[in-house]
């Protein structure tokens, strides 16, 4: 994994793999951390929020009639979707 991260970084900053490695150790020393997303073969990212069904669409109904005050992206956190998502399920049918 650490292989294909200094790779990509080497491309990304336009250095060789010991100077990435060197850019990179000294970002961990940091604490910061850095990753590699993944990619499908047709050059998309997976998605990575929670699919809306019909229980998802009334679970977010639900809970901002419980919690009017809540702002969609707040909604959109707590149930692993984006907002525009949350948008639809409480303006939709």
């Amino acid at each position: 994994m650490r292989d294909g991260i200094i790779t990509a970084l080497a491309k990304a900053a336009g250095v060789n793999a010991v100077r990435a490695l060197h850019i990179l150790t000294q970002l961990e020393a940091q604490g910061l951390t850095v990753y590699k997303k993944k990619v499908m073969k047709n050059g998309r990212r997976p998605n990575a929020s929670t699919p809306m069904t019909p229980q998802l669409r009334r679970a977010i109904r639900i809970y901002f009639a419980r919690n009017p005050e809540a702002t969609q992206q707040e909604i959109a956190n707590l149930f692993n979707v984006n907002s525009g998502r949350v948008n639809e399920a409480l303006e939709g049918d």
